[in-house]
């Protein structure tokens, strides 16, 4: 086993287990959809955690090349998906039955939005440091926006403010994947 496969065994649990996360909720929304009041918003935000687990994956990839790391790092690499997972266990009310989603989206939002802004700031300024990348690229720009627009939700209760700077940050976080890293090559 070298190196890669190592790192990646450890960092695929995390997102196995934020994917499962994300999937029950959305499984027991499912089941107790009758009593549920759905929130849009709510439902874009798990939408945007799993495209974010699936992108992790997805940039662990550049992790290929690493041939030494020490054990801060280790952790540094790994924080992002541990946050993801924190993320996708608090999208999800605990009971489920009569939840009302837009209270407790609004009700979790400063630390959603918050955790959100602290897993960028890893993803965007530490973690190419820990794999000895440059910090200031075009694969890195996108973090500064979504770093400006997570601020503003953390404090913002406005709805129409959420109403169109959650979606944007869906939006920003697709394009970071398509446009930036759309393929990965074993070359």
């Amino acid at each position: 086993m070298g190196l890669f496969e190592f790192l990646m065994i450890l960092i695929s649990v995390v997102i196995g287990l934020a994917l499962s996360e994300i999937l029950t909720g959305a499984a027991g929304m499912l089941r107790d959809r009758d009593s549920i009041r759905f929130y849009w918003i709510h439902i874009l935000f798990q939408l945007g955690v799993f495209v974010a687990l699936l992108q992790q994956w997805w940039e662990s990839w550049n992790f290929v090349d690493i041939v030494e790391i020490r054990f801060l790092s280790v952790l540094t690499l790994l924080l992002p998906s541990v946050i993801l997972y924190l993320i996708a266990h608090l999208l999800n009310p605990r009971p489920m039955t009569n939840a009302n989603l837009k209270e407790y989206y609004y009700r979790q939002a400063p630390i959603l939005w918050g955790l959100a802004i602290g897993g960028t700031i890893l993803g965007t300024f530490v973690k190419p440091l820990v794999i000895g990348d440059v910090v200031l690229q075009v694969a890195n720009i996108s973090g500064i926006p979504m770093m400006a627009i997570c601020s503003v939700l953390i404090f913002s209760r406005n709805h129409r403010v959420h109403s169109v700077l959650a979606p944007l940050v869906i939006i920003i976080l697709i394009l970071d994947t398509w446009l930036v890293n759309p393929a990965i090559s074993a070359s």
